[in-house]
């Protein structure tokens, strides 16, 4: 004869008892009481409760229902204290069901009592022979980076993610060997207070010494150390780790970059670093096509060679054949050009034109230098030479230009093909000089902006905006060459339009171009489910005949509805999109499909 646990203690088991064991199991309900107002604690002791968890589980005796009670009240008790409840008690209770042939009651009764919050925050470092000594001068420990401030809930995460801040903060700190000696926390019970004592072992103050490469096979040894963010002998700092491995991945020479310290700092205080890197196939080749109502069809291919001579130098050669260009274009690469971080590119091509405003033959030879200073920001400058055939209205025209490009980019963005963050920033000004050699002088500037926010955390609903603006000065717009002006209207500008209708019309409709310019667009991209996504956006725009745009005229505005379907390499993107105040010469809709978004 077994014993059972019940509401007024021990008692023998009956003939009943062990007729329900016989049974496929015990039937139960659960109530969990004297938590209303604790918030979280309420929710996560429910989440994580075993009997509410097994309810369909029945037990096959009371005495199993028992062992599911008390790994409740264990389970209650570390969750409580885990949110600094250190004085919460959790009592289960078994009752006989509420009429014969029901549910057995079982009721776990809560008090959680105060919750305890820090107090003092001590990190002591621990001597080889055991003693405590002073953190090292110079690194600082701020307590509101550690996430431990004075009178908040003593959470046990928050001390878990203390000792982890706690050591990256000395890593980035000239320790990199830091480590956790020990923790320990002291409760004061009547002032429900937690004291937290820190004990790490500093391992030394390390410099960066030298750096062994593995892995690169035709990749110099030089062109990966100059892509390193530090110099030999400055003071480590584990974030410039992050930083390099970040830049040898995004070379694209690479499938994979490993940094790595040695095991111990040396008498010198020079700490060796270890490279591990495994190369990418440095030729590739890539295609796409584009089809639109106004721009009809477009086919893109290119093939590149990221690796030519050992030292990350770039060849791309690239062709377009579309019905409204005709291009082939070569660029040659040399990285780190007079100082790292700065290449050097010579590019050279071949460019056919043939739409409503102009058809057009070019030849086109630049070298320019790129550089970037900081992770998102770049500048470029340089100089170019052209020499084109236009044809407009039945006339011909020759031009030569030399310009002098220059531009800067900020990109916080988080993906080429498909942000949901961040931002980019792209001016350029361009003069176009007599005293060169070019046929005429005018000067080009345009600025655009385009921002991408998400609304919730997966990044499933993204708000994105672009907003850009251009001027022309020096030249009225019927002496500059056709394809100098500025043009709105297509897939990449103000959707809902032909190709470059925004704006001034000649006699026959034809569009002419303008020397200033406005546009906007604003889209909110909705993966609906899984792969697929919709996207509803609003354009807006206008070309003016004059240096600046005016607000005086009417935008071109156009709406219209798009469709996604994500992939690995970005998503295929279907839209279709409709002028809201239209021209007696627009179309009533346009349809576009690309890669990508639309910017």
């Amino acid at each position: 004869m077994g014993l059972l646990l019940f509401a007024g203690g021990v008692r023998p088991a009956s003939a009943q008892d062990t007729a329900e064991e016989e049974q496929s199991g015990i039937p139960y309900e659960v109530t969990i009481e004297g938590l209303d107002g604790t918030g979280e604690l309420k929710s996560l002791v429910e989440e994580s409760s075993v009997l509410k968890s097994r309810i369909d589980d029945l037990p096959i005796s009371r005495a199993a229902l028992e062992r599911r009670a008390r790994e409740d009240e264990e389970i209650f008790n570390s969750v409580a204290r885990s949110l600094g409840y250190y004085d919460a008690v959790f009592v289960p209770r078994i009752d006989e069901p509420a009429e014969p042939g029901g549910p057995v009651r079982v009721l776990v009764y809560g008090d959680p009592g105060e919750v305890y919050t820090f107090e003092t925050v001590t990190v002591r470092t621990a001597g080889q022979n055991g003693g405590d000594g002073e953190v090292p001068a110079g690194v600082e420990l701020p307590r509101d980076k550690l996430g431990l401030e004075r009178g908040e809930p003593a959470r046990s995460t928050a001390v878990v993610n203390a000792e982890t801040t706690l050591i990256r903060l000395m890593q980035e700190q000239a320790y990199p060997l830091a480590e956790l000696v020990e923790r320990k926390a002291v409760i004061d019970r009547d002032a429900k207070t937690m004291d937290l004592l820190f004990r790490v072992a500093p391992n030394g103050r390390a410099r960066y010494g030298e750096v062994t490469v593995k892995g690169n096979e035709s990749v110099e040894r030089d062109y990966i150390v100059r892509r390193l963010p530090w110099a030999y002998g400055e003071p480590v700092d584990i974030r410039k780790i992050d930083q390099g491995r970040r830049a040898l991945v995004s070379t694209g020479l690479f499938d994979s970059a490993g940094i790595a310290f040695g095991d111990e700092v040396g008498p010198d205080g020079l700490l060796p670093v270890t490279v591990t890197v495994r190369e990418h196939p440095p030729r590739s080749i890539g295609a796409g096509i584009s089809v639109s109502t106004s721009e009809g069809l477009g086919t893109r291919a290119h093939w590149e060679h990221r690796n030519l001579f050992g030292g990350a130098e770039k060849l791309r050669t690239e062709v377009t054949v579309a019905e409204v260009e005709t291009s082939l274009t070569g660029a040659f690469t040399v990285p780190d050009v007079l100082v790292t971080d700065q290449n050097f590119t010579v590019e050279t091509g071949y460019v056919e034109q043939y739409t409503d405003s102009y058809d057009s033959e070019s030849y086109k030879l630049s070298g320019r230098f790129d550089r970037r200073l900081s992770q998102a920001l770049s500048v470029d400058y340089g100089l170019s030479l052209e020499r084109s055939r236009i044809e407009e209205n039945g006339s011909e025209d020759r031009y030569t230009l030399v310009g002098i490009p220059l531009g800067a980019s900020i990109d916080t963005s988080n993906d080429l093909l498909n942000p949901t963050k961040g931002g980019r920033t792209r001016i350029k000004f361009t003069p176009y000089l007599e005293s060169l050699g070019s046929t005429l002088s005018f000067y080009s500037t345009s600025l655009r902006h385009s921002e991408y926010y998400a609304l919730d955390e997966e990044g499933d609903l993204v708000l994105a905006g672009r907003a850009g603006i251009g001027s022309i000065v020096g030249a009225s717009t019927g002496n500059l060459p056709a394809d100098k002006r500025f043009y709105a209207g297509g897939s990449g500008s103000v959707r809902g339009y032909a190709l470059q209708s925004v704006g001034p019309l000649d006699a026959s409709n034809d569009p002419t171009g303008g020397s200033a310019l406005l546009d906007f667009g604003l889209e909110l991209r909705w993966r609906v489910y899984g792969d697929f996504g919709i996207v509803p956006f609003v354009d807006a725009g206008q070309v003016y005949d004059q240096e600046l745009p005016s607000l005086d005229e009417e935008l071109q505005w156009a709406a219209g509805l798009g469709f996604r379907y994500f992939t690995a390499i970005g998503p295929i993107r279907a839209d279709i999109a409709f002028p809201l105040n239209p021209r007696d010469s627009d179309d009533v809709f346009q349809v576009y499909f690309s890669l990508g978004q639309a910017f």
